[in-house]
């Protein structure tokens, strides 16, 4: 019995490589039909990456989807999956990554191209109500030095105003920009990139590679010259077709949740668990408190600690704002612990380990009190509200390790 196993093994290992095969195949195609066409509207249009209705050149480098569930397994990729607050729970990326670090080779023409329309070409068809310019934002994860550029075209041309598009700033969490690299400026200039639209009707619009393992999830074009996307950006307009069923997960978990469940035996205490009556703070959202500058400028509250006694890294998580930076202070037993102050951020808020107090090997008790006291600041114009998530209790050791995920965004207004 056992070498009839056996041989059903092997004859099952070379079907299961065929299918595993299809499934990385599969996620380089397209998901809609070539009849699909965005539109623009009041001089916007937004469409998810994943949406090309056809990719080209693609002998040496391909554009991949990946989704919570799916991602492909080609060549050299050292990223995790980075589903999670991607818009529509999908992205695409180039594959292989052979250029991982500035250590790692430079091949021109394979893993890095600075002349637009040679490699890895995703197209998309928008219909243009308005003819003129329009700033292109690319939202993308970028988590090192090598996998940060990208073309930008228009019906197979690529202008100099839509080549080296650059990040350098939000590393390991999706961003929007829209800037250009130079000679002189590295980290790119803003408002640089652009395409000159000729006339209204249906355009194509295409993206090509300048980097392998570059992270796409989805771009805007807009006539305003001042406009700044924030968190997924705007939904998407359809002038003609239909799209497939959203990738986004029902469970998907905020930043805080995530961290928290990483390692089974981590404790935490969610704001939302600290009470609010009486203490100047509101529940902000599904997730958060917050205080209202309007009517308050600090609040207060506390929580019994009701873990087992143990050392712990304590991790606070807070959410970094654009008008301010609040003042958090942590209380064991009326004992300041710390005091710390997220840096600023150009959206409207943020998480991520970047807006996390932390400290290290703490000795807590079971019936020690935790206390979290927030002051409110300003920028002159507005007033941040001093959000938080809560508090995590890792095995000493263990906390900072955890704290590496993606933000994630999840707030009702």
């Amino acid at each position: 019995m056992k070498k009839s196993k056996e041989t059903v093994l092997l004859l099952l290992l070379p079907l299961i490589g065929l299918i595993l095969n299809a499934q990385t195949f599969n996620l380089n195609l397209p998901i809609i039909d070539q009849d699909v066409i965005f539109e623009e509207k009041n001089g916007l249009v937004a469409v998810e990456a994943e949406y090309f209705y056809k990719q080209t050149q693609t002998d040496i480098r391909q554009w991949y989807r990946t989704t919570k569930d799916s991602s492909a397994a080609v060549g050299r990729d050292e990223d995790s999956n980075h589903y999670l607050n991607a818009s529509n729970g999908s992205y695409i990326e180039v594959l292989p990554d052979t250029r991982v670090t500035h250590s790692d080779k430079l091949v021109g023409g394979e893993n890095f191209s600075n002349e637009p329309g040679q490699l890895a070409i995703v197209r998309y068809k928008i219909k243009f109500n308005s003819p003129g310019r329009y700033y292109v934002w690319v939202r993308a994860m970028s988590t090192g030095s090598e996998d940060n550029g990208i073309h930008v075209g228009l019906n197979g041309n690529w202008p100099e105003q839509g080549q080296r598009m650059q990040w350098c700033e939000g590393k390991k969490y999706w961003m929007w920009e829209s800037k250009q690299r130079t000679k002189a400026v590295h980290c790119g200039v803003p408002h640089a990139i652009y395409l000159d639209v000729p006339e209204a009707g249906v355009h194509d619009v295409q993206f090509s590679m300048r980097e392998d393992g570059f992270e796409f999830d989805k771009f805007i074009l807009t006539t305003n010259i001042n406009y700044v996307p924030i968190d997924k950006g705007p939904n998407m307009a359809l002038a003609e077709g239909s799209l497939p069923s959203s990738y986004n997960s029902k469970t998907e978990l905020s930043y805080f949740n995530t961290i928290a469940r990483k390692l089974p035996e981590n404790k935490f205490i969610a704001s939302q668990e600290f009470p609010i009556n009486g203490t100047n703070f509101y529940k902000n959202g599904k997730n958060w408190l917050a205080i209202n500058p309007e009517k308050y400028k600090q609040a207060k509250t506390s929580k019994i600690f009701e873990f087992e006694n143990g050392n712990y890294d304590v991790i606070f998580v807070g959410v970094g704002e654009n008008d301010g930076r609040s003042t958090f202070r942590v209380f064991i037993n009326n004992k300041e612990l710390g005091t710390y102050k997220p840096p600023l951020t150009p959206v409207l808020w943020e998480e991520g380990k970047a807006f996390n107090g932390f400290w290290r090997n703490v000795k807590l008790n079971t019936g020690d009190k935790i206390t979290v006291e927030v002051h409110v600041a300003s920028d002159g114009n507005e007033w941040t509200r001093g959000r938080w998530a809560g508090i995590i209790f890792a095995r000493a050791g263990k906390g900072e390790a955890i704290q590496e995920s993606p933000s994630t965004y999840i707030f009702n207004k």
